[in-house]
């Protein structure tokens, strides 16, 4: 078994399935990942972007969260805890720095280390505020990390929550069975799509969605909720003339014949 595949196999995770399943593809490339590693010449020290904007400092938590830097957080442009901690600390002691943003877009990670780095963040607010900023998703630890700053903001169409934790058993070297335990605080975490009541779940999350849409769509076309599921399509496809007469454009035209006729 390879040694991505015994970690998968030996230690909770409190991530989102499609992204443990992600893992567990690559894991069964692991030498390839290697290989690729090797090949772009860049050290295995998880090299991140911590931007500033006056005295604010802005940290990203993006992708999956690990312990320590390695293959999948330098490759797939992920999070170590490790690293983050780090940041958080230089940002605190920087007498520049009045506010720490933690921008976070998370599917969540490994359990071990979270705890420590959101009690790092908890007592950090004492000193400065830390405020955490969900742009797309924080699930599982994504959220556990974000849940300790002093204000979480989010955007209208992100998902947080997630709670618990997980072991996935890998049945076969090859990863092509499994078996997971879900924490009994989390009977909602894993919806399974072949019964009803995981449908329904799933169902809500993209009925939520899609009403933001439509809402947004209405106000940005100046048009009401009901025009838009009634001329725009329902979910189809509209094409050229068909999408000028219903209003969802307002041109149909070149880009050149555009371009032309702005500098004019």
């Amino acid at each position: 078994m390879s040694s991505i595949m015994q970690t998968l196999s030996s230690q909770p995770w409190m991530m989102m399935p499609d992204r443990l399943e992600l893992m567990a593809q690559i894991s069964k490339r692991e030498h390839e990942v290697e290989a690729l590693a090797a090949r772009i010449g860049k050290p295995l020290d998880n090299t991140r972007t911590v931007e500033t904007r006056g005295s604010i400092a802005i940290i990203p938590v993006i992708g999956g969260i690990y312990r320590y830097a390695n293959m999948f957080t330098e490759i797939c442009g992920d999070t170590s805890t490790q690293v983050l901690a780090t940041d958080i600390t230089a940002a605190l002691e920087n007498p520049a720095i009045s506010h720490i943003v933690l921008k976070v877009d998370s599917p969540g990670g490994q359990a071990s280390g979270i705890a420590e780095l959101a009690e790092l963040i908890r007592k950090a607010s004492a000193t400065k505020p830390v405020i955490g900023y969900v742009d797309d998703l924080a699930a599982s630890a994504g959220y556990w990390i974000v849940s300790a700053c002093d204000h979480i903001a989010a955007s209208k169409t992100a998902m947080v929550g997630s709670i618990g934790a997980v072991y996935s058993f890998r049945l076969f070297d090859d990863g092509s069975e499994k078996i997971e335990i879900v924490s009994s605080v989390s009977p909602k975490k894993r919806p399974d799509i072949k019964e009803d009541a995981g449908r329904t779940q799933i169902q809500a999350w993209a009925d939520k969605l899609g009403e933001i849409f439509v809402e947004d769509v209405a106000k940005n076309r100046g048009v009401t909720r009901a025009e838009v599921m009634e001329k725009f399509g329902q979910g189809d496809l509209l094409i050229g003339d068909d999408a000028l007469k219903a209003g969802m454009v307002d041109e149909i035209t070149t880009f050149e014949a555009l371009i032309s006729a702005l500098q004019s």
